[in-house]
């Protein structure tokens, strides 16, 4: 099976997780970036999640299936395989999309090793079949990117709001466009 590296706005979805420990922590770290709204649920929240109080909103409780009523998406990050399959369908009775965590048969969607320089996000992925390959990779593609990325981005993005203006042609507008970008990162046909 493979994975379809769809990329959501996270901004406008509510992530819950269940699990306070090591585990849970290292999705957040890796949700917040992108200003994911999220609620965390779990009895004892270890002092590295701890610290995000202000951006997430933390529920020490026991897990209940209706803590997944306010979810736009599941992760189930516990180190108790039987609550993680519990909340697993629970999630699925609800039609929600949802990550046990290190269990792909019981994932909807996969954490990428990801590269994020401001708009630019690159999300690498073995399928979990080998996440030490997806970092390495991830690594190569990073020196790939121009130090002005950012910048080059801003501009192109200004510039396409312009030329779909003033260019009326689909093809010569694209054409332009990707001209433009081949220039600004001096790539050479």
């Amino acid at each position: 099976m493979g994975y379809f590296p769809f990329f959501t706005d996270v901004t406008r979805l509510r992530g819950v997780i269940i699990g306070g420990g090591t585990v849970a922590f290292e999705k957040v770290t890796r949700l917040l970036p992108f200003e994911a709204k999220l609620t965390l649920i779990a009895i004892d929240i270890c002092d590295e999640i701890k610290q995000y109080e202000s951006k997430i909103e933390f529920i020490e409780d026991e897990y209940r299936s209706d803590y997944l009523d306010r979810a736009d998406y599941v992760i189930a990050a516990t180190n108790i395989p039987d609550l993680n399959r519990q909340i697993y369908a629970d999630a699925k009775k609800r039609k929600l999309q949802v990550n046990v965590v290190d269990v792909p048969e019981y994932c909807d969607f996969i954490f990428p090793s990801v590269l994020q320089k401001g708009k630019l996000v690159v999300g690498v992925s073995s399928g979990g079949a080998a996440p030490r390959v997806a970092i390495r990779l991830r690594n190569e593609i990073e020196k790939l990117i121009p130090e002005n990325i950012e910048e080059v981005l801003d501009y192109l993005f200004e510039e396409r709001k312009r030329a779909k203006e003033t260019i009326s042609d689909p093809l010569e507008r694209k054409k332009y466009l990707i001209g433009l970008a081949d220039k600004l990162l001096h790539y050479e046909e």
